[in-house]
């Protein structure tokens, strides 16, 4: 009988909040351990839930989900999105320039695998968020990574960020909040991110998926 084995673009993929250590997790937990799971945001384990006028709303339009939507997302909340970006400043975003998807792992994902050619780099921070390690890998890319000090409250080093810049790179990848570390990043910090951004004609990815919990 024929053998199949995983892809060998799995090699160098790893997803650590799903995998070994969770696995361990939940072992220990069946025995009855407490444990803290800090690997995942999930609200409803801790008895976060969504407001009943959210329920009863999503109740109310189930009839309007039915189908396809548009390939961009619901209008309506492309125009939310377009609103916040004004909100917060950011100029120059339209709403023919927003993209929804299912989470921010799924468009992690598309950009990655629309943007990358074999071997680009992508420059990540280390500690990252795994999905972007990965992300980067399966899109046959290579993840660059570069320094977030712990010793400097874990922000990025700027220095080893443009020393790490090459003729493929594609893109910087900043999380601000980050995760996992919790660091929120200083302005000049930021700044001087931008300006080796547009200095080498990068990409910049800003993955602030958390940045309504520092409000």
């Amino acid at each position: 009988m024929r053998t199949y084995e995983k892809s060998h673009k799995l090699d160098d993929v790893c997803y650590d909040i799903r995998g070994p250590v969770m696995d361990e997790a939940n072992r220990m937990a069946a025995m009855g351990m407490h444990i803290l799971k800090l690997n995942i945001g999930n609200p409803a384990p801790h008895k976060l839930f969504a407001p009943d006028e959210i329920i009863v709303d999503m109740i109310y339009n189930l009839r309007d989900s039915e189908g396809y939507s548009d390939s961009k997302g619901l209008f309506s909340a492309r125009k939310a999105i377009m609103q916040y970006c004004q909100l917060k400043k950011i100029p120059n975003v339209g709403i023919e320039d927003v993209y929804t998807g299912n989470g921010a792992s799924e468009l992690i994902t598309m950009s990655m695998q629309g943007l990358l050619d074999q071997g680009d780099e992508i420059l990540l921070p280390t500690p990252d968020y795994p999905l972007w390690t990965a992300s980067v890998t399966l899109a046959g890319g290579k993840a660059v990574h570069y320094i977030c000090d712990e010793q400097s409250d874990w922000y990025p080093d700027v220095d080893d960020i443009r020393s790490k810049v090459t003729d493929r790179t594609k893109g910087i990848v900043v999380i601000n909040p980050n995760n996992p570390t919790g660091a929120l990043y200083p302005r000049e910090v930021l700044e001087q991110i931008v300006e080796v951004a547009r200095e080498h004609d990068l990409i910049l990815f800003a993955d602030e998926i958390y940045d309504r919990l520092v409000m």
